[in-house]
């Protein structure tokens, strides 16, 4: 895996100055609470994801549309819905807090979902493969 993931970092590098994903990637872990291998795996996730913009003709697009979200990105806390007694009482990554469910989200905060359509629909746009 961390073979993987090198390699992606010297393609991101060997292309130009790309995106940090890998900061990226480490405020999300942090905010779910992520381990080393979970970190990776984000990391190897977008690197490919960029390798794929390239071979396509699109990493311009992508870059430019990770860049618009990467700075707006944000952990919240939100309410699952269920009621609970302890953690078992929670689904996945859900933690028991004042007799409620609640999940940790790494996302645009409502106030910026549209922030970055444009970018997002021409990443959408030319990357259609």
């Amino acid at each position: 895996m961390f073979l993987l993931v090198g390699v992606g970092l010297v393609a991101a590098f060997a292309t130009g100055c790309g995106p940090d994903i890998a900061a990226m990637c480490e405020a999300r872990e942090a905010c779910f609470g992520g381990n080393e291998a979970d970190l990776d795996a984000c990391i190897a996730f977008y690197e490919a994801n960029r390798d794929r913009a390239s071979r396509v003709g699109c990493v311009e697009e992508f870059d430019m549309s990770f860049a618009c979200r990467e700075p707006l990105l944000a952990c919240s806390t939100m309410d699952a819905g269920n009621t609970c007694t302890s953690n078992a009482d929670c689904s996945l990554q859900g933690v028991c807090s004042d007799g409620t469910c609640k999940r940790s989200s790494f996302d645009l905060p409502e106030s910026y979902r549209d922030a970055c359509e444009a970018e997002q629909n021409a990443y959408e746009n030319c990357s259609r493969w």
